[in-house]
């Protein structure tokens, strides 16, 4: 008879459990994290994290389900280190910019290769049901992107989506309502009447003086009397022009009231209604695994008429016939339909924009002398454009952006079906033949339709573009494997041979004079001013080889080789060779550290590799390329494209060295150095003005590297049956750096727009006039210049005049080169509460939103606040210039408008309640959840309504749509 007291149950994936024996003894298995994250999706197949020897990080489902993102591209931001996200709008459904470890390039795509299940994606992440996605995975280096060659140079994105499990169908409901509202605050400015007319008045008054050679006294009357004139015949108070502002004082007048409060930053923008709706069934057999999924979301956003809907299905089934065939296929669809205003088209169009650089004296509707709306012919109040006689509006004529927001048509709608099919055959023990067959196919149908009523279309009584394109990817794969296993020696090859094959065609018409105001349709125009249609074809062609080998589960090694053809290429040049090394030592399983308890996993990995990159954003520039136009009734044609047949690959030489480890059960993460060179950038070369036009050309030349530091880690905090805590981060800090200038340019530098290029600088260090300060005489802003004099001694000067000024090299980079997140979540008693943020800095922006603010007086623009500490003489040490209608250089761009970006974002955090499963059993409910969550709850930077995150060259759009702020309510239900 056993003496035995405990047994010991455990189970693949699961935490080993120890429980005293009973005469009924029940035993709950948890799901094991640590085992579980053994397994890493990598290049055409599957790996043990403990062998990997090259560079991921996953996000997971947890994770990407909380976040209530319409593009599944935003979830990455502060998640992974290495990876920095930019987003330059914040339209519902709009993708964010991805650069892993850098920029990858300079004229040819920056973007890392998208996977989904194992294929490439074509399409726009938006499409995607982020609840049928199992883990977001990133491959950073070489070793883990070379298999990809000729794709894998800007890092690869691995989507994996869920699939059935064997046992009980299990039914999953998960729906949300929230409303969206401005995650990012406007600039400040002006908001009161009475403030600008008296700041104005002043502006005026200065011209008069130091242009008109008036008197103080002189010029004060004048500027009384011509102000209203002067701003458009705007008065927005009930006295007489003349009368608004006293001459002597300079202030409002005291018995002035305000006939009409209209807020540009405030009344055009309202919450938006989000909501969405998933329902997923899986469930499966020893033989056969399915998983369906129904999604839509509707998510309006805070911008009126601006707005993103989808509808998507989903469909995996897996089935194993028999030992040695398996076979499945995922099939998805797809709508997404966008109503996206002109946000960022020009600086008029853009409600952002417009908003807070428009004085506010300038109402949004027409008002008569009596401070009482004026009403169109249907009875609605009417717009104001600016261009009514008495009321001329020197900023924006013509043009009022929530008018054409509210009319006009911006609406644009794809149908994505994806399909995959795959066969696995086993024979021979160790081999498995593996085919893939993966075809995408996006349809598109847009309308943009400028209203007759006014704005840009009003002399034309309207215009309208429609557009239709078809687009087909076609990817199949043949995959060969052999693994094998000799006593402490396992090998694992594979073979493989991979074709891509895309055509888009495209076809868009444009008409003019439109009858009914409202209606877009072609055949309600009468003038045909456009039409053009074009079929663009790509073909890629690869074959690739990898060796994976590992001795005693300690050693490890691998190598891969592809040889790509791209169809972008003159045939001499369409070849590329890339490959890979890689090895890996788990210190951790040496007999001296085995038997050491606090330590978990220790690992040391290194890799190097060659990727390349070919898209340049046209299917032939090897070719000269012309334009079909008319030409007198006959046919003409234009030069476009210079073509160059010496084009070849953009390649990058990737070195990767790390170490992860885990201590106590508690504390687990990794640290990477890597450098990252890219050679023979595909770069567009301006011409000599004697080779005409087109001045530029495709050439391979300069060099740049990437090189930095990443680490990842997690704590356990509290771990217990009942309380859980964890805390992750992750950062990352890097340096850009220029190691070949372009052929042809001086060698000790050159600067090129605001930028200067040296060997040894980043790619966006900037070059610009440097700003002396204020003339505390006359409030002249001032600029550094160097003199030289006759003996060739140059000393500094300063100057009034910025085209007399000097640009000099700031060294200041542009590039943030420090980024990361941090994230926490607490379970206890059935609660969660989970934390996600986002960080960046190192790098300089040029404010140019800020920089429009703060400058001398033109008429109708707007203040930054700052500017009520101008010069004047009783505040002569001030820094910032005198106002003065007209003087354009008192916001001259230099380096008083660079500023730190800075900037930390509370992404997400998410608070829910599991209802206990004693109650939920009684009426069938496996698991009910309630939660609420936001979005981009806080943001802040150097200055409010500045976003650095738009781009990664230091520019910015202050006309760009700003981010958007969510906050929704939840269940979700699984029976």
């Amino acid at each position: 008879m056993s003496s035995a007291k405990t047994l010991q149950i455990s189970y693949i994936g699961m935490q080993a459990q120890e429980v005293a024996i009973k005469p009924d003894l029940k035993v709950v298995l948890k799901a094991d994290s640590e085992i579980l994250d053994e397994v890493v999706v990598v290049a055409y197949g599957t790996a043990k994290k403990s062998s990997f020897t090259g560079s991921a990080s996953t996000v997971k489902a947890d994770r990407l389900e909380k976040q209530q993102n319409s593009n599944v591209s935003k979830a990455l931001e502060g998640a992974v280190a290495g990876v920095q996200i930019t987003s330059s709008t914040g339209q519902p459904g709009s993708a964010a910019t991805i650069s892993v470890r850098g920029i990858g390039s300079i004229s040819a795509s920056r973007s890392p290769l998208i996977i989904v299940d194992g294929v490439p994606y074509e399409g726009s992440l938006n499409s995607i049901n982020n609840a049928d996605i199992e883990s977001m995975t990133v491959l950073k280096d070489a070793a883990a992107n070379s298999l990809y060659g000729a794709r894998g140079a800007n890092g690869v994105v691995m989507i994996t989506t869920k699939k059935g499990t064997n046992g009980k169908t299990a039914v999953s409901l998960d729906a949300k309502w929230g409303a969206n509202s401005r995650g990012v605050k406007a600039y400040k400015t002006i908001r009161n009447a009475g403030e600008y007319y008296e700041m104005f008045w002043e502006a005026l008054k200065n011209a008069n003086m130091n242009i008109g050679g008036m008197s103080s006294a002189e010029a004060a009357i004048n500027a009384s009397q011509n102000l209203v004139p002067t701003l458009g015949g705007y008065n927005a108070y009930n006295v007489d022009n003349a009368l608004l502002i006293d001459p002597v004082s300079g202030y409002l007048n005291p018995n002035a009231q305000l006939l009409y409060n209209e807020d540009w930053q405030e009344d055009p923008f309202k919450n938006g209604l989000r909501q969405e709706y998933n329902l997923s069934i899986k469930g499966g057999t020893e033989k056969t695994s399915f998983y369906a999924s129904l999604n839509f979301l509707d998510d309006n956003s805070y911008l009126r008429n601006s707005n993103f809907k989808r509808y998507t299905g989903r469909l995996k089934l897996d089935h194993q016939v028999n030992d040695w065939l398996k076979t499945g296929f995922n099939m998805a669809y797809a709508q997404t339909n966008t109503n996206s205003p002109n946000v960022g088209g020009s600086n008029y169009s853009s409600l952002f924009y417009f908003g807070q650089n428009i004085a506010p004296i300038y109402p949004i509707y027409r008002y008569d002398r009596t401070g009482q709306p004026i009403l169109d012919a249907t009875g609605a109040p009417a717009y104001d454009y600016g261009v009514t006689e008495g009321h001329e509006r020197p900023y924006g004529a013509n043009a009022n952006p929530y008018a054409q927001l509210m009319n006009d048509i911006r609406e644009y709608t794809y149908d994505i079906v994806s399909a995959k099919a795959y066969a696995e055959v086993k024979f021979l023990k160790d081999f498995k033949f593996t085919l893939n067959l993966s075809a995408d196919n996006f349809g598109y149908t847009g309308v943009d339709f400028q209203t007759p009523i006014g704005g840009d279309a009003l002399n034309v009584n309207g215009r309208s573009y429609r557009t239709t394109q078809r687009y087909f990817a076609l990817n199949t794969n043949q995959l060969l494997t052999y693994e094998k296993t000799i006593g402490d020696h396992r090998f694992d090859v594979l073979l493989g041979h991979e074709v891509k094959a895309d055509k888009k065609t495209y076809l868009q018409a444009m008409k003019e004079q439109f009858l009914i105001p409202d209606n877009p349709e072609l055949s309600n125009g009468a003038a045909l001013k456009d039409a053009t249609s074009y079929t663009s074809e790509y073909r890629l062609e690869g074959f690739f080889s990898r060796i994976q080998y590992d001795y005693k589960d300690r050693y490890y090694l691998t190598g891969s080789y592809r040889r790509d053809a791209s169809s972008r290429f003159h045939p001499d040049n369409r070849w590329g060779n890339f490959w890979s090394v890689g090895a890996s030592w788990r210190i951790s399983e040496e007999s001296f550290l085995r038997d050491v308890k606090a330590i978990n996993t220790l690992k040391l990995k290194a890799s190097y590799g060659t990727q390349g990159n070919d898209a340049l954003g046209n299917d032939t520039p090897y070719l000269d390329q012309y334009t079909v136009v008319p030409q007198d009734g006959a046919i003409g044609i234009t030069y476009d494209w210079r073509g160059n047949k010496d084009l070849t690959w953009e390649k990058s030489n990737n070195f990767n060295a790390g170490i992860e480890f885990g201590f106590w059960d508690i504390v687990s993460g990794n640290v990477e150095y890597f450098i990252k060179e890219t050679k023979d950038l595909l770069y567009y070369k301006s011409m000599p003005p004697s080779a005409g036009l087109p001045n530029i050309i495709a050439v391979n030349d300069m060099s740049m590297k990437n090189s930095g530091i990443e680490a990842e880690v997690e704590v356990k905090i509290i771990n217990t049956n009942n309380i859980k805590w964890n805390v992750s981060a992750n950062i990352t800090k890097y340096k850009n750096e220029v190691t070949k200038l372009a052929e042809g340019k001086d060698p000790d530098g050159y600067y090129t727009g605001s930028y200067w290029r040296k060997v040894g600088g980043s790619l966006y260090d900037w070059y610009t006039y440097k700003y002396a300060g204020v003339d505390p005489a006359n409030g002249d802003a001032l600029y550094y210049v160097d003199v030289t004099d006759e003996a060739g001694n140059t000393t500094i000067d300063t100057t009034n005049d910025p085209n007399k000024a000097t640009r000099y090299q700031i060294n200041k980079s542009a590039i943030p080169t420090l980024y990361g997140g941090i994230a926490t979540t607490v379970e206890a008693y059935g609660f969660d509460l989970s934390i996600a943020t986002a960080f960046q800095g190192g790098g300089y922006i040029m404010d140019s939103g800020y920089m429009a603010l703060m400058g001398g007086g033109n008429a109708g623009t707007n203040w930054s606040p700052d500017i009520f500490n101008r010069w004047t003489p009783e505040n002569a040490n001030s820094n910032v210039p005198r106002v003065q209608q007209g003087y354009q250089y008192a916001n001259q761009s230099s380096d008083r408008f660079l500023t730190k970006n800075d900037c930390f974002s509370l992404k997400n955090v998410t608070l829910g309640y599991t209802l206990p499963k004693a109650l939920l059993n009684k009426v069938g409910i496996q698991s009910l959840r309630i939660y609420a969550s936001g979005d981009n709850l806080y943001f802040t930077s150097k200055r409010q309504g500045l976003d650095p995150r738009q781009y990664m060259d230091g520019t910015m759009n202050a006309a760009a749509y700003s981010a958007i702020r969510t906050i929704s309510f939840g269940l979700n239900l699984n029976f």
